[in-house]
């Protein structure tokens, strides 16, 4: 590993990083698919984490070391956009995507600590962490704000480059702003979050698979 490019790493970084976080992400207790719980619903949700520790912390760890294993990705991806189109813009997206992730590992944190109490009783579980499952529903929101505005940024700075796929850029674009359509919706009509977080998902799967086409890229510039 010493001798490898950073193009190389970046590029295995943005392929491999976001299905690593997109995989855990979907297997949270009380998300999509592991003893699913409407997200509004702090009792449902704070009982199936502390009902499931095991997969609770795994997720908590995981998801975070997903997220910053793509981000570095991105940032090598800023670094063969300079001097060229999409420089400016693409630069203000790896921001913006920068202090999404930054929220996400934030918000993993709280949901980990939570999945760490020794008290597993929810009747005893959910009134000590209500508070803090709230604040990560809040830091989320906003995460997922600005994720998609990177998402969004760096989609239209690599639709103006030859040397990649600018029709997928363009559908990766389509999808941030759905993205941060249902992150809006899900944010101020709570009955809704938990299909927007569904769709959001979806969403995520489109920039996943995007990025593939992104870090095949990279490995070919080594």
């Amino acid at each position: 590993m010493g001798n490898i490019s950073i193009n190389k790493l970046g590029g295995l970084s943005i392929i491999i990083g976001p299905w690593i976080a997109l995989i855990f992400y979907f297997l949270q207790p009380g998300g999509t698919f592991i003893d699913a719980a409407d997200p509004a619903d702090p009792i449902a949700t704070i009982t199936a984490i502390v009902g499931n520790p095991g997969l609770g912390q795994l997720t908590g760890i995981l998801i975070p070391i997903g997220l910053l294993i793509f981000l570095y990705g991105f940032f090598v991806l800023r670094g063969t956009l300079r001097g060229g189109n999409g420089d400016a813009i693409g630069g203000y997206g790896v921001q913006f995507l920068m202090f999404g992730v930054i929220g996400w590992v934030i918000g993993s944190g709280m949901l980990l600590a939570i999945a760490g109490t020794t008290d597993t009783n929810p009747a005893v579980a959910v009134p000590t962490f209500g508070s803090l499952y709230g604040a990560s529903q809040g830091i989320g929101t906003i995460a997922g704000l600005l994720a998609g505005l990177g998402f969004l940024l760096v989609a239209l700075a690599l639709s103006t480059r030859d040397e990649f796929n600018k029709i997928f850029a363009l559908v990766a674009a389509v999808a941030a702003v759905a993205a941060v359509i249902f992150v809006l919706i899900g944010a101020l009509d709570s009955t809704q979050l938990q299909l927007m977080n569904s769709l959001v998902g979806i969403c995520y799967v489109i920039h996943s698979l995007w990025m593939v086409t992104i870090g095949l890229v990279l490995l070919k510039q080594d």
